[in-house]
């Protein structure tokens, strides 16, 4: 089965590092044009640029806080001005930071929040102008990145488990509504991966054997393993799947911890 998304218009949100940087190279190599947002690292973002420039991918650099409507609004113009509409949107950008309740400030609540959820519904709601625009053969897909946390939740990081939580239900609620434009709405909610947000993390012996004990294949995952999750659910492939979270995290959800 070959996964081909040639001629597919696509945004990445936070899409120039860890997973979402995944998730741009490979959506690249199937054959799409992508659309990189980032926030603020902007030598991450132009060193993917680069390597996909190598490669002669069709991409766009774009630096926007997504918590801005307006910086929004300015970076999906150039979207529409480049492209004429988009196909495939990945809401991917969020924060992972510890926070225990009853310490927690309603700022670190707040930011949180902001970032993982109310991002990606300003995105969203904002993009699915885009995406009914004009003609196109490729398929239209919005695809939310959640986290296992937002499944079963954790201790700790009740914010973070919230907010991904969040994202799971409005995956529910947008397959059913946007169903009759031809989009569908589907989710996929990562484990223990191996990127620069998780690598304090994993870098203790003793804690990386913990989390290892929590998965029954016995090892965190890569970035790549869940962008290929991504890409499958963007294919035509994945034409009669909608509403749905595909977990990705090695069979964590199947035992305690």
């Amino acid at each position: 089965m070959i996964l081909d998304l040639n001629g597919v218009r696509a945004l990445v949100t936070g899409g120039a590092r860890g997973i979402g940087r995944a998730i741009s190279m490979a959506l690249a190599a199937s054959g799409a044009r992508v659309a990189i947002n980032y926030r603020n690292n902007t030598e991450a973002a132009e060193e993917l640029g680069r390597k996909l420039g190598e490669r002669y991918f069709e991409h766009m650099l774009l630096r926007a806080d997504i918590t801005q409507e307006r910086l929004v609004a300015t970076m999906l113009k150039r979207i529409e001005e480049s492209w004429g509409g988009l196909d495939l949107l990945v809401l991917n950008a969020g924060v992972w930071v510890p926070g225990t309740f009853g310490a927690m400030t309603l700022a670190h609540w707040r930011e949180t929040i902001s970032t993982n959820m109310t991002g990606a519904f300003i995105v969203a709601n904002d993009a699915l102008r885009l995406m009914a625009l004009g003609e196109s053969s490729a398929p239209k897909r919005i695809i939310f990145i959640s986290s296992t946390a937002g499944i079963r939740g954790e201790s700790g990081y009740s914010h973070y488990a919230a907010s991904k939580g969040g994202l799971i239900a409005l995956t529910k609620s947008l397959a059913v509504e946007l169903a009759p434009l031809g989009i569908n709405v589907n989710c996929v909610a990562p484990g223990w991966i191996r990127t620069d947000m998780t690598a304090a993390a994993l870098a203790e012996p003793a804690t990386r054997k913990n989390i290892q004990k929590t998965i029954p294949l016995g090892r965190v995952g890569e970035p790549e393993e869940v962008a290929a999750a991504v890409v499958f659910l963007a294919s035509r492939q994945a034409s009669f799947i909608t509403g749905q979270t595909l977990s990705v995290n090695g069979g964590a959800l199947l035992v305690g911890g």
